[in-house]
């Protein structure tokens, strides 16, 4: 028999893991390595996550020692937009 809390575990594992569905980049878009070397070109490093999301790559990366989140054109590389992520 399994417990509630393996249960409980189990079944939200199952309904997450389509909600957390990563989006996909076009097709004839640049590699994710490309993207991240134009951003560590950039000033931006150490890169400590990569995500894609409503049509642009959503990375997250340190400058100057603030980590900011990044908004990343997936077809030529450019930042498209920075914010301070918190």
């Amino acid at each position: 028999m399994i417990s509630r809390p393996a249960l409980l575990l189990a079944t939200v594992a199952l309904l997450t893991g389509s909600a957390w569905a990563a989006e996909k980049p076009p097709q004839d878009s640049k590699p994710l390595s490309e993207i991240a070397a134009g951003v560590e070109r950039a000033g931006y490093s150490p890169i400590v996550e990569a995500s894609f999301d409503d049509g642009s790559w959503e990375v997250e990366a340190y400058q100057a020692g603030t980590k900011y989140e990044l908004r990343v054109d997936p077809m030529t590389g450019e930042i498209k937009s920075k914010r301070v992520d918190n």
